[in-house]
């Protein structure tokens, strides 16, 4: 049995591994990073330090994400630093059996490093992603060198 966070983005149910989550905080606007990317929001202080905030719907669909009072930012290990990614609503925290989890493999066809596999329920598809894949090599060095600015 695994145990992932389930939340909404662009209308899609998205699951992320437990042990990758620090925490779930409270949507704040970030500080601008000058000529970022749009989906790297900006950066807020947590614990101290500097958090890179992502938008998660901007970064998949291209699409803002939807401004609401539900909307968080979940707080996760990227690449061993902590970065926020803000999601339109958390779900649930559930446990799944391994039966109801797909992995990717050579059957399905999906090019996106990001997409680590499936979870079937009763009545939907979640999506889960694998956090350190979601960016390529010149997304990670903005990212980095936002930080970095920010700093």
């Amino acid at each position: 049995m695994e145990q992932f966070i389930v939340f909404i983005n662009n209308g899609q149910h998205f699951a992320l591994d437990i042990s990758k989550i620090e925490r779930i905080i409270e949507f704040e606007q970030p500080k601008k990073i000058p000529e970022a990317s749009d989906y790297l929001l900006g950066v807020i202080q947590h614990n101290g330090e500097i958090l890179p905030i992502i938008d998660l719907t901007k970064r998949l669909y291209n699409n803002d994400s939807v401004n609401s009072d539900s909307k968080k930012v979940i707080v996760a290990t990227w690449k061993e630093k902590q970065m926020g990614f803000v999601v339109e609503d958390i779900k649930e925290i559930s446990n799944f059996e391994s039966t109801q989890y797909e992995k990717m493999n050579q059957d399905i066809s999906i090019s996106k490093a990001y997409i680590k596999g499936f979870i079937k329920t009763n009545d939907d598809i979640i999506i889960v992603l694998d956090i350190n894949q979601l960016f390529t090599l010149e997304q990670e060095k903005e990212i980095r060198e936002g930080i970095e600015y920010a700093l």
